[in-house]
């Protein structure tokens, strides 16, 4: 996830290009308001990216999301716009699905490294990786997870939560904190359990920061003991 105003370009270690989501959702995959046209050259994926980013900039800022105001922001042509989205809401989905694959990759990525470290300061590290795009853009974060429920997003949901929960379930099996064929089903509820404690801090406006990691790390420790 990237901090404010930063761009939402998505990048992986591999050098993956950006301009769509590569390693979870893939293009074949069937997806709630998908792109109708999928980037493969670079400039092409410039143009997606741009979209994406003028996107994200528009809804943190609390102003409208039209189509016309998004490719404007973007300086881009209302048509080219319409060339990879089918409307507003499809442009949303694409936004939601690229910072939820990085989050999922990050968290990835977090729970290989937590497993050379002692318990507590493993799985801080994976509540900072999971946390990391409410710290840094609450507005936006808030504004997502509202438009992904009008949305009906929910199987794009499932896809991360298992990429969540696989990573997460592998992190508790190296450090003997469940037996293998349980990792998964404690992995689970762990995720539950730390989205509850974020919605809830986010209902009495609590801001996403180090007493929330603290709160949900000492939580998280706790039932995984």
């Amino acid at each position: 996830m990237t901090g404010p105003g930063a761009a939402v370009r998505w990048s992986e270690p591999s050098g993956t290009p950006p301009g769509g989501v590569t390693r979870i959702f893939r293009r074949d995959r069937t997806l709630r308001l998908p792109q109708r046209k999928w980037p493969v050259q670079a400039r092409a994926c410039a143009t997606v990216d741009a979209i994406l980013d003028a996107t994200a900039q528009l809804l943190e800022s609390g102003r409208p999301t039209s189509t016309n105001a998004i490719a404007e922001r973007a300086g881009v042509s209302i048509g080219t716009l319409y060339q990879y989205f089918d409307g507003r809401d499809a442009v949303v989905a694409a936004l939601s699905r690229r910072l939820r694959e990085a989050l999922a990759v990050a968290v990835g990525e977090a729970a290989i490294r937590a497993r050379r470290e002692p318990r507590h300061a493993g799985l801080r590290r994976i509540v900072e990786a999971a946390l990391a795009g409410d710290i840094r853009r609450p507005r936006l974060a808030a504004t997502l997870d509202r438009l992904e429920d009008e949305l009906a997003l929910d199987a794009d949901h499932t896809v991360v939560q298992a990429a969540l929960t696989a990573s997460l379930a592998g992190y508790l099996a190296h450090h003997g904190c469940d037996a293998a064929d349980r990792a998964d089903a404690l992995a689970d509820d762990l995720c539950a359990v730390a989205r509850a404690l974020t919605d809830a801090a986010r209902r009495r406006g609590e801001a996403a920061g180090d007493p929330l990691v603290t709160r949900i790390t000492r939580t998280l420790l706790a039932l995984s003991a």
